[in-house]
């Protein structure tokens, strides 16, 4: 799964690689170290299978997101851009990637749970909001319940 969009390069990476290592500074950057939250909240302890992917701006990771395709669900968790990265369009193709996946495999929309100030950035990208706001709890910061129908191509 490589693309060359802007001089990045997507691809799936996987748990125990080094890139995975790469990734989870990249998660903890941009997800838990502004709210003081603890490095431990990385950690994949749900036992879910994830398929995950990467951007790369050469030999650096600067971009994870990954995807859970089971029990009829098809949901991107942790969408993470390196701070200093932010605003370039990383987060737009790592979303593209994961649809990508859940439409191979016969998926015909996909859902997240978005961060309260980034629901704009999913709008822009074609989700629609469903619910209230709530408290995640496994971050306990405001989120909103988000969804987009995948097309047919």
């Amino acid at each position: 799964m490589a693309s060359g969009t802007s001089g990045f390069e997507v691809r799936e990476i996987e748990p125990g690689t080094p890139e995975y290592e790469q990734a989870a500074d990249v998660r903890y950057d941009a997800l838990y170290r502004e709210w003081g939250l603890p490095r431990s909240l990385i950690t994949d302890t749900d036992e879910r299978t994830y398929r995950h992917v990467a951007v790369f701006d050469g030999p650096v990771l600067v971009g994870y997101a990954r995807i859970w395709l089971e029990e009829g669900e098809s949901r991107i968790f942790q969408v993470s851009v390196a701070p200093a990265r932010q605003g370039v369009g990383i987060g737009a193709l790592l979303v593209s990637a994961l649809e990508r996946i859940a439409h191979a495999e016969g998926r015909g929309e996909v859902e997240l749970h978005a961060r309260s100030h980034v629901v704009t950035f999913y709008r822009r990208l074609g989700y629609e909001t469903e619910g209230e706001e709530f408290i995640s709890g496994r971050a306990h910061t405001p989120h909103r319940l988000m969804r987009k129908r995948l097309s047919a191509t």
